[in-house]
């Protein structure tokens, strides 16, 4: 007779979940890491973009002295297509030159700071200006034949001397980052803050009414790359910066950088 023997009761398994408040302390504990690794990433990212840009930089300085090379060293004009040549700008290039230039360099990158190019691409209206030209992400200070100009009103002494040729003073400043404030077009412009570009405008200068005597240090610019006449290019932080006439024609109204 075959004995009677029932499987054993296996015990029921024991399904281990969260409380609520271990899954609420488990979600502050992530977003407090996340807001400490944010900006640390955000600031990676921005010293990337300015080793990058100092590459575009020394990459738009050598398409310069190409260019020069076949000009009997004469470096690209700093002009504009306006009829009115004195009405000059840093941030500005003729049609003919820039398109010069990126037959020179193969390449339109060399025109922007990585940092700004976005901003740049995005903005209506802001790259092609049919009374001026090419608007560019960097100050370029070649070929402006009748520098010094005014230093800034009311009583500002800080004036620049624009290379015409590649055998000029080789520490002379030829391309800058695009740091500049203009009060008549109300726009404030800072290619490398701590964690990116900054771009203040119409609806800042509306709400502050300090932005008219405001420049990019003002709103967390830290430095910039600047390349000079030789080829180099090195970071200067803003604290060595001074504020300079970006454009020949307006006295008081019209754009400043800081190089």
């Amino acid at each position: 007779m075959a004995s009677d023997r029932s499987s054993p009761t296996k015990p029921n398994p024991v399904t281990a979940a969260f409380t609520l408040i271990e899954l609420l302390v488990v979600i502050a504990i992530i977003a407090i890491l996340a807001s400490m690794l944010l900006p640390a990433l955000a600031g990676a990212k921005e010293r990337a973009k300015r080793t990058n840009c100092l590459n575009r930089v020394r990459q738009f300085t050598l398409a310069t002295h190409v260019y020069a090379g076949d000009q009997e060293e004469w470096l690209p004009g700093g002009g504009t297509d306006n009829r009115q040549q004195i009405d000059t700008h840093t941030p500005i290039l003729s049609t003919p030159m820039r398109d010069a230039l990126v037959k020179y360099s193969g390449s339109s990158n060399i025109f922007d700071c990585p940092s700004i190019q976005p901003w740049m691409e995005r903005r209506q209206g802001w790259r092609f200006h049919q009374d001026y030209g090419v608007a560019i992400g960097y100050h370029y200070m070649g070929g402006h034949t009748n520098t010094p100009w005014a230093p800034l009103p009311p009583s500002g002494t800080n004036t620049w001397i624009s290379p015409l040729k590649t055998t000029d003073d080789p520490t002379l400043v030829l391309v800058a980052d695009l740091n500049v404030f203009c009060y008549s077009f109300q726009r404030i412009l800072a290619p490398h803050c701590a964690t990116g570009p900054m771009v203040k405008d119409e609806p800042y200068f509306e709400s502050t009414p300090t932005a008219f005597d405001q420049t990019p240090r003002d709103i967390g610019a830290q430095g910039g790359n600047v390349g000079l006449l030789d080829g180099s290019v090195r970071w200067k932080p803003i604290q060595q910066m001074r504020a300079y006439r970006a454009s020949q024609l307006w006295e008081n109204d019209g754009a400043f950088g800081m190089w």
